[in-house]
């Protein structure tokens, strides 16, 4: 059977003699000691342990639940137990990191890079990101009827197409026109706009409304007291 100091053992596994230290004192890996010099001095079993402590380290055991791991003899049953218990853990940790990720890309958004706002000005924007919500729900609503009338549209297209007659998409473009404008009204009324350079909320004028570029989530318009033009945040009325 082979023999290692300390040094020789810790090489051979990777890790420090400090480390090896620190699990001879928590009684993890119990060293045999030289009667003449004290030195520690480990075998081919304590490499085989030492391997198994590093094995259940990577899966996010604790010491004390490698330790009775080993010492209670116990087998793979309970030690599949611990780990389903800490992928329940993980799922959790990792869910809730996603949520702060989410919401601070989502506060980023709403900032720009010259915005020069005090910090309190941080719960007007948690303001408007809660009324988020709201403007994705009225928002899946309106592409639920933007999708009707599109297969309308179509459909009445189609027909003039087989027909030869332009008869059938004229008898529908009265109901396509005063879709677009209700939408556009009903919409205009539901939103108003951040500037991320003061973040200040306001209402343009229906006419800029209509006009500006504009993104799914954005428009470019000139904001009325800091009076800085920039792609503003699409958010839903108070």
């Amino acid at each position: 059977m082979s023999q290692y100091t300390i040094g020789e053992l810790a090489n051979h596994v990777g890790i420090t003699v400090r480390t090896l230290q620190y699990y001879d004192h928590k009684g993890l890996l119990t060293a045999q000691r030289l009667e003449d010099s004290n030195r520690r001095i480990y075998n081919d079993e304590h490499l085989h342990q030492l391997q198994l402590i590093l094995i259940l380290k990577r899966f996010g055991c604790t010491l004390d639940e490698i330790k009775r791991l080993l010492h209670d003899e116990s087998n793979l049953q309970t030690l599949k137990m611990i780990l389903t218990l800490h992928k329940e853990e993980l799922e959790t940790s990792i869910n809730n990191q996603k949520d702060i990720l989410n919401n601070i890309e989502e506060v980023q958004n709403y900032i720009s890079a010259q915005s020069n706002s005090p910090i309190n000005h941080l719960t007007d924007i948690d303001k408007v990101m809660k009324q988020t919500s709201t403007l994705k729900s009225f928002k899946s609503k309106m592409w639920l009827s933007a999708s009707v009338i599109g297969v309308i549209q179509y459909t009445s297209l189609l027909v003039s197409l087989l027909r030869s007659s332009i008869k059938p998409f004229i008898a529908v473009l009265p109901i396509l026109i005063t879709y677009g404008f209700t939408l556009t009204g009903v919409y205009f009324k539901r939103i108003s706009y951040l500037c991320p350079n003061c973040q200040y909320v306001f209402k343009p004028t229906l006419k800029d409304f209509v006009l500006a570029k504009h993104t799914s989530k954005t428009r470019h318009l000139s904001c009325p007291k800091c009076h800085e033009k920039r792609y503003c945040i699409e958010v839903a009325n108070k």
